[in-house]
């Protein structure tokens, strides 16, 4: 598929990572062509539009479902036919540091894969914990790790935005009755030396709003690259 990052191939691909994903290792997931792209909805709630030409949007309603809403990096505009746009969601895209400390204390649980057998239980985890962006089948876009305690699941993280060189760490909750025992820390440096290994680099976007969740990222030394606004949109419904 043609992308406006490949126009620029020295560009940084968190720049457009959704396209990006699709544009790589997530290319099977792909619904659409150009100039409008997104993940099926079970996936993820992202699109990728090339412009916000009448056309283009157009293209776009024609992939969502009535009342179905997607996330796209570009802004709208303020009247479109057949869609609505919502305020947008600001978040961090934050990049782990080049030498992370890959090691967790025993104590802090041990981290366990997580498989299709588990699907379920991670939904209903993060539906508790953090509802709105983990779909019923995510955990297919990446390696996603679990801590049980007496046979319960926890806390899980995992890999969302899979692109060339990079790996999205996401879906990291905790249940509410196991926070502060560093378990999201534990998961997290997991994944990370599983992306050292790979050879690729670890990156995340998290909510400005989400202030426990910054204050853990940056103690772990990631590094704030950019702000970017989530511009939801969805289908007017019939």
């Amino acid at each position: 598929m043609a992308s406006r990052s490949q126009q620029n191939p020295g560009s940084d691909p968190l720049l457009d990572p959704v396209r990006n994903a699709l544009n790589s290792v997530h290319a099977h997931f792909a619904i659409g062509r150009a100039p409008v792209w997104r993940y099926p909805a079970e996936v993820a709630p992202f699109a990728v539009i090339d412009d916000i030409g009448e056309p283009t949007l157009a293209r776009l309603e024609a992939l969502l479902a009535p009342g179905e809403q997607v996330y796209i990096f570009n802004e709208p505009p303020k009247e479109m036919k057949g869609l609505s746009a919502g305020p947008p969601l600001h978040v961090f895209q934050m990049m782990a540091p080049d030498e992370p400390v890959l090691e967790a204390d025993e104590k802090e649980g041990r981290p366990i894969l997580m498989t299709s057998d588990n699907a379920s239980e991670m939904f209903d985890l993060i539906s508790l914990a953090f509802p709105g962006f983990y779909q019923s089948r995510t955990y297919e876009m990446g390696t996603y790790y679990g801590i049980r305690v007496e046979g319960k699941l926890v806390a899980m993280a995992g890999e969302r935005l899979c692109m060339t060189g990079y790996r999205e760490i996401s879906g990291v909750c905790t249940h509410p009755a196991h926070t502060g025992k560093g378990y999201a820390r534990t998961l997290i440096l997991r994944l990370m030396r599983d992306h050292a290994v790979a050879g690729v680099k670890s990156f995340l976007h998290v909510g400005k709003a989400n202030t426990r969740a910054v204050a853990l990222y940056e103690r772990m030394k990631f590094r704030v690259l950019r702000s970017v606004p989530l511009w939801p949109i969805s289908r007017v419904s019939l």
